[in-house]
């Protein structure tokens, strides 16, 4: 059969866009699963060319259409070790903005453009090189930000029909959602007790969950929702 292939797990192989390979450290043998080479390639290709298709687009369109591709690869990434590969595709979309920014506002200069674009995370921290429209106040997504967290496997004997299993599901659920998703919509979800701001079902039922700006008597909150 031409697509079977024998090889050591030293050398390793890959599979499904992952690479899996048994490395020898101070520890002794260990077995490791990282993006593939590969797919770490395709997912380069994929931002060069949304890059060069949004060429002279408003920054809030090329963020709406990079976040789910930044956002696609990083969850799809982030239950194997994909550290590196979350700063280096962070690093390689960075350089890729810093050129887009130029080519958009060529008599501009760099001062003017950082004043204007970057801005620090909604959800906190000190990396005051975020892309963020002026106008919408959307920001690019941050593939380290997203949360690199191990698959965990349910007891078998753990029934989510147990009534008195109801405490771990919803701790279980929780979980699920962080590794699910990014900083900003974990702290929303944190404020509203991991509830739908609507109708107060466990935001983890299955249905998708967006983020949507509520009226309130005092103006308007940011909140999470499911879709009706």
């Amino acid at each position: 059969n031409e697509k079977t292939k024998i090889t050591h797990i030293e050398d390793g192989f890959d599979f499904l866009g992952f690479s899996v390979r048994q490395y020898k450290t101070w520890q002794g043998n260990k077995l490791l699963i990282k993006p593939s080479k590969e797919s770490i390639k395709k997912a380069k290709e994929k931002i060069r060319d949304t890059f060069r298709i949004m060429r002279g687009q408003p920054v809030r369109e090329l963020i709406k259409v990079l976040n789910p591709i930044i956002r696609g690869y990083g969850q799809y990434w982030k239950h194997v070790v994909s550290k590196k590969t979350f700063d280096k595709i962070a690093n390689y979309v960075f350089h890729k903005t810093c050129k887009y920014l130029r080519q958009l506002h060529p008599k501009k200069p760099w001062k003017w453009i950082k004043k204007r674009y970057f801005r620090k995370p909604h959800h906190g921290g000190d990396n005051s090189w975020v892309l963020t429209c002026p106008i919408t106040n959307i920001q690019l997504l941050h593939m380290p930000w997203i949360k690199i967290k191990r698959h965990v496997m349910v007891l078998y004997k753990n029934s989510p029909d147990d009534p008195a299993l109801k405490e771990y599901w919803e701790k279980r659920d929780r979980k699920v959602f962080e590794a699910e998703n990014t900083l900003d919509r974990i702290k929303l979800a944190r404020k509203q007790g991991y509830r739908c701001a609507l109708c107060r079902q466990p935001l983890q039922n299955g249905e998708k969950v967006i983020v949507r700006n509520l009226e309130v008597p005092t103006g308007e909150v940011t909140k999470l929702v499911h879709i009706p």
